[in-house]
């Protein structure tokens, strides 16, 4: 199963809250966010090995977390502010992008995920998809538009 596939399974499933228009809305805002393509699958990497990191790899624990950051968009919540400058650091952004980033990507999450994580946000902290690769595929794909 490739990448796409695992991803749309993830959404597709009954008891999330996404659905393919949704999904294509948060993919359109990520690729048209301040950022440049070629960093949004970095600072999408950073992210994915913190939440690891953080989780344990228990989906569960994040969720609460993530959904007030896709609400809310307020990054400190999963973010310290030494951990937003190293990513910057690592991805060669400014961690004013890793700040506008970071809610699309929890929005990403919560949505492709049920309310205890599973679905997208469990595939990610399990490493079976990778953030990274999403994003540059979405970078990828709005440069054939």
């Amino acid at each position: 199963m490739d990448l796409m596939e695992m991803v749309n399974q993830a959404i597709a499933s009954s008891d999330t809250e996404a659905n393919s228009g949704l999904m294509g809305s948060i993919l359109g805002s990520l690729n048209s966010a301040p950022v440049e393509n070629n960093k949004i699958g970095a600072i999408a990497s950073n992210i994915q090995s913190l939440l690891r990191t953080q989780s344990k790899g228990n989906a569960g624990s994040l969720m609460g977390t993530l959904q007030t950051v896709a609400a809310t968009g307020a990054v400190e919540r999963l973010l310290a502010s030494e951990q937003i400058s190293a990513i910057a650091q690592r991805a060669g952004a400014t961690p004013e992008m890793v700040k506008s980033i970071t809610p699309l990507i929890a929005q990403f999450l919560v949505k492709g995920s049920n309310a205890q994580g599973g679905g997208l946000l469990q595939r990610v902290l399990s490493g079976e998809v990778d953030l990274g690769q999403m994003a540059n595929l979405i970078g990828m794909a709005s440069k054939l538009r």
